[in-house]
């Protein structure tokens, strides 16, 4: 059984992050994954948490790794003590030297500025103020990033809060006053306290929030396993988009999030048919087109360099593995 809001693992204390280099991603064991997660278990996390638990009803391991932010969660990867993270790793791999490859795009941006109308009413009386997002190099920082440039504004601080459900309850209580949050938080706010809040518009964008991502050396040694992953996380995807209702009942059958919060058990559904019909979660992994709108949203954020037009595809993406699982699950879907 699954814990809501479970405890940050304490391979935190031991993972040794100083020393990520060489060799990183070849102390995984064949047949296993050790995936990083930099998020707290929740409602956006259960479509993951159902899939990776029909990674393991095919027989192949999986660990999952419960670290305090997606910065460390990139570092376990980087450092070998994770085999697959989760996140928008851009800045990571252009700036490192660890061979590391996306290999899946898992959902698109779907993010909302929500701040107390009263003190804000629009994005420039937040010039000088404080602006909270998850965490360093997460996809709500480079929100934060683009807004002061298409605004011409800047924040006075951007706080770091991990956790979309954190930030909702620190926005309700008074503790923060603006802050990124997603589809069922962002519905949770309004609901709680209607006429209080509003949403401030960003540009649209179809760049990726998370996405897969791993050593190129695991990739090779673990190709069956990687397949294995994909190939179920692209079934959920799919059957979520398709019937919604899919999530509740995976749920129920596989024992997940039982102590969820009842507030947040009534955003459960809402949440996913929300998401099913503004195309959240991605059925196919993504592959070249979402790479380049990756790389205009990231590179006018500032968290990617050089102009995104001359950035190639291959130096941040592995198409293969996608490509294989894509055509797996076109032709059962096909039999089927």
């Amino acid at each position: 059984m699954k814990r809501f809001g479970a405890v940050v693992a304490s391979v935190v204390l031991t993972l040794g992050l100083a020393s990520c280099g060489d060799g990183a991603g070849s102390g995984g064991e064949a047949g296993k994954i050790r995936v990083a997660l930099g998020d707290i278990e929740s409602v956006e996390t259960l479509a993951l948490f159902i899939a990776l638990e029909r990674v393991r009803d095919r027989g192949t391991e999986v660990e999952l790794i419960e670290l305090a932010d997606e910065d460390l969660a990139n570092q376990a990867v980087v450092g070998g003590q994770a085999d697959v993270g989760l996140g928008a790793p851009y800045a990571l791999i252009q700036g490192s030297n660890a061979p590391l490859r996306i290999f899946c795009q898992l959902q698109a941006a779907r993010f909302f500025p929500v701040v107390d109308k009263a003190a804000y009413p629009d994005w420039q009386s937040m010039d000088g103020e404080t602006f909270t997002v998850h965490s360093r190099g997460s996809t709500t920082e480079a929100l934060a990033e683009i807004v002061e440039k298409d605004e011409g504004i800047e924040f006075g601080d951007i706080s770091y809060v991990e956790g979309a459900e954190v930030r909702a309850t620190a926005l309700l209580r008074g503790n923060v006053k603006a802050t990124v949050l997603d589809i069922p938080n962002k519905n949770y706010v309004m609901g709680q306290s209607p006429g209080t809040f509003h949403v401030l518009p960003v540009r649209d964008t179809q760049a990726s929030d998370e996405v897969l991502f791993a050593n190129t050396e695991w990739l090779e040694a673990n190709e069956e396993s990687t397949q294995v992953l994909l190939e179920e996380i692209l079934e959920v995807w799919r059957s979520i988009n398709q019937d919604p209702n899919f999530v509740q009942e995976e749920r129920e059958r596989l024992d997940l999030l039982t102590d969820l919060p009842q507030d947040l058990e009534s955003e459960l559904l809402p949440y996913y048919e929300q998401a099913s019909e503004e195309g959240l979660f991605t059925p196919d992994c993504g592959g070249e087109p979402a790479a380049r709108d990756d790389f205009e949203f990231y590179a006018l954020a500032g968290q990617l360099e050089g102009d995104p037009s001359d950035l190639q595809v291959e130096d941040f993406w592995d198409l293969e593995p996608m490509e294989q699982a894509v055509s797996t699950v076109d032709e059962a879907g096909d039999k089927g």
